[in-house]
């Protein structure tokens, strides 16, 4: 048979028809690469199939074809997954009044409107575009309120042992953060909707007391960094109490940590939070926390390894545990989660820790302490779904040394060239003395 029939050219030419009529009702599509270029990151697909309802995206972009391009291919990525995306362009300089309504100075950027919400971002990659869905589906609507008036660690402060870094952290996470004096108020505001009490360095007294229990009897969230002075009715509240001294762990010298005094925490296996963390958590000065009865639902998210003990005495010098002094052997507890049923029917959560430098400006830093704040953060305003986006890289495009070739590299331009060049002009000069 002859490619120049006239039937089988009718046959290829329909063939290649219904192709092009069928792709234009069925999308599929194979990423064949190594790496995964053309796929979207896991946690930003479990994300996508949280959202309900439409997502704008107005993308401010100058009429050049490679730079739409790039935001084109980015969201056609989203919308394979998320057909309800809707994009626009606009070149700010055909239309300089709607850019400058909406105070757009540079470009590229894309403003993102979700449920009567709006999140900008000013570089065009799948990290920053996440984290703004993320917070855009944030489903938290109340305050979250420091307690203040007795020496805490404030959510705006900014020495070492205040909390001011990770209030800008949940700020940017699309929170609301105040403080709230119980004395000023008499009664927590129904719009908060979580409270943080954080190393009180002085006593609550029994009228502050009183708000703070009336606020947990109509069910509210606590995060309670028990460091500084106790509130013992809130501790009585709660069943639980805390060893004596301070907890002492060996494992921190395997982690390059001097001080004995750093507490390594690791999630449990039924801790809520438990996929949270990808490190182990560092608390300064931690004291350990223990389950007195059963008023509350209680469970440990962090605790010690088998090294620890809660030291009664100095920790100068040097330290072994005295069973004595009531000096427990690990692993103990760092913090737990408890919870009760609520009047609606909900779960009312409180979180006790018994740190709070772990989320301080001088230690927020430091292994996993910031992704467990905020992990806590989210569980606690009933966000605990939500994840962060994490910065990711392809394994082709890092270019990952070991320390040795880094070490080589360096002193080869410190040291090597220079030395080179110097050889090089003696050299010649030796050769023209010569001539």
């Amino acid at each position: 048979m002859k490619w120049r029939h006239p039937l089988l050219q009718l046959l290829v030419l329909l063939c290649l028809g219904l192709t092009l009529v069928l792709s234009g009702f069925y999308s599929l599509q194979w990423d064949w690469s190594r790496q995964g270029h053309n796929q979207l990151h896991p946690q930003t697909l479990a994300l996508l199939q949280r959202l309900q309802g439409p997502i704008k995206v107005t993308a401010f972009v100058p009429d050049l074809p490679l730079q739409r391009a790039l935001v084109s291919t980015l969201l056609d990525k989203y919308r394979q997954h998320y057909p309800q995306l809707q994009l626009q362009f606009i070149d700010p300089s055909q239309e300089p009044e709607v850019a400058r309504d909406l105070e757009i100075h540079h470009t590229p950027q894309l403003l993102l409107e979700y449920h009567g919400r709006q999140a900008r971002i000013g570089t065009v990659n799948e990290q920053l575009l996440s984290e703004a869905l993320t917070r855009l589906s944030l489903d938290n609507q109340g305050w979250i309120a420091g307690i203040r008036g007795h020496g805490e660690a404030s959510l705006r402060g900014s020495k070492n042992h205040e909390l001011g870094s990770f209030g800008k952290l949940l700020e940017e996470k699309s929170y609301k953060v105040i403080e709230l004096e119980l004395n000023d108020t008499g009664q927590v505001p129904d719009n908060v909707r979580l409270l943080v009490l954080a190393a009180p360095a002085t006593t609550l007294s029994a009228g502050e007391t009183a708000v703070l229990l009336n606020y947990l009897e109509r069910g509210g969230a606590l995060l309670w960094l028990a460091v500084g002075r106790i509130p013992q009715a809130l501790a009585d509240y709660f069943g639980i109490a805390f060893l004596l001294g301070t907890i002492v762990d060996a494992a921190a010298a395997d982690m390059g940590r001097d001080s004995p005094a750093i507490a390594i925490g690791n999630p449990t296996d039924d801790s809520p939070l438990h996929k949270s963390l990808q490190a182990a958590v560092f608390l300064p000065h931690a004291r350990a926390p223990e389950i007195m009865d059963d008023k509350w639902r209680a469970s440990p998210l962090l605790r010690t390894g088998a090294r620890s003990w809660n030291e009664t005495g100095s920790l100068k010098g040097s330290i072994e545990r005295d069973p004595r002094a009531g000096e427990q052997r690990g692993p103990l507890n760092l913090a737990l989660a408890l919870t009760r049923e609520r009047k609606d029917g909900k779960q009312q959560k409180v979180i006790i820790a018994g740190d709070s430098d772990f989320l301080s400006n001088r230690f927020l830093g430091n292994g996993a302490n910031r992704d467990f704040g905020l992990a806590l953060i989210h569980w606690l305003s009933d966000n605990g779904q939500l994840i962060d986006i994490p910065e990711f890289t392809p394994a082709d495009q890092q270019w990952r040394w070991q320390p040795a070739r880094t070490a080589t590299l360096a002193s080869l331009f410190m040291f090597g060239l220079p030395l080179l060049l110097v050889t090089l002009g003696l050299f010649t000069g030796w050769r023209r003395r010569r001539a």
